[in-house]
């Protein structure tokens, strides 16, 4: 009895484990999607339980977990090892979430104040992940409905990867120094030094006039008699 018991209770748990991962793995998706980090992970930590079923499965939702955390290092790790184990059917899924962990990683290290090499070498590391997908996951087989996975996987595994191209390329365009090229140098504007010279014509011009005033007005306090003969205001 004891001999025939062990099949039978390792059939059991072999069936429990199977309806918990499903269970477990809806629960999962499904507070991910309204941003229950503490479900997530909850329910992650159960899908760890006796892991050997879908083994792909807990790492995703933990990674799943620290994505709604802001662990995006973490995450990756995480979505690394998931990635290890998924079956064909959920690779590209499991791309995804990777890239797109590594997408805000990078975004991060791409901030002013942070080295701009590392930056490059995430947004590298990301377009490695998109150009390793299998063709699968952009063009599977069957009707055109179904094509790229039902919630459009190819489509956007492809937009990360132009995102991840378009902020690599504008990290690696050298901002311009400042006077380089003749495009960029300051043209000088012959208005305004136009007017510059007006303004010092005129200025001399009104000199020469206080001047000429200046003199006549002392020859008049010194007593010199005009033409017509006016008399001092004093």
């Amino acid at each position: 009895m004891l001999v025939s018991a062990v099949p039978a209770l390792a059939a059991v748990a072999l069936a429990v484990k199977l309806l918990s991962v499903g269970y477990l793995g809806g629960q999962a998706a499904g507070a991910f999607g309204s941003g229950d980090q503490a479900t997530v992970a909850s329910a992650a930590s159960g899908l760890g339980i006796a892991n050997f079923v879908e083994r792909h499965k807990a790492p995703f939702a933990a990674g799943d977990a620290l994505v709604l955390s802001g662990d995006y290092a973490g995450a990756r790790t995480l979505f690394e090892a998931s990635l290890a184990d998924a079956p064909p059917a959920d690779e590209c899924k499991v791309r995804v979430n990777l890239v797109l962990s590594i997408e805000r990683l990078a975004d991060q290290t791409a901030e002013p104040g942070n080295a701009g090499a590392e930056a490059a070498k995430l947004y590298d590391d990301g377009l490695a992940v998109v150009k390793a997908a299998p063709p699968g996951c952009f063009s599977p087989e069957g009707s055109q409905e179904s094509a790229n996975g039902a919630d459009g996987v190819g489509d956007r595994l492809r937009e990360a990867g132009e995102r991840l191209q378009a902020k690599a390329d504008k990290l690696g365009s050298p901002a311009a120094e400042p006077g380089e090229g003749s495009d960029e140098q300051p043209q000088p504007d012959p208005e305004p030094q136009q007017s510059e010279l007006d303004k010092l014509e005129e200025s001399a011009k009104s000199a020469q006039r206080e001047r000429n005033d200046g003199r006549q007005r002392d020859e008049y306090l010194n007593g010199s008699e005009s033409e017509t003969g006016a008399e001092k205001p004093w």
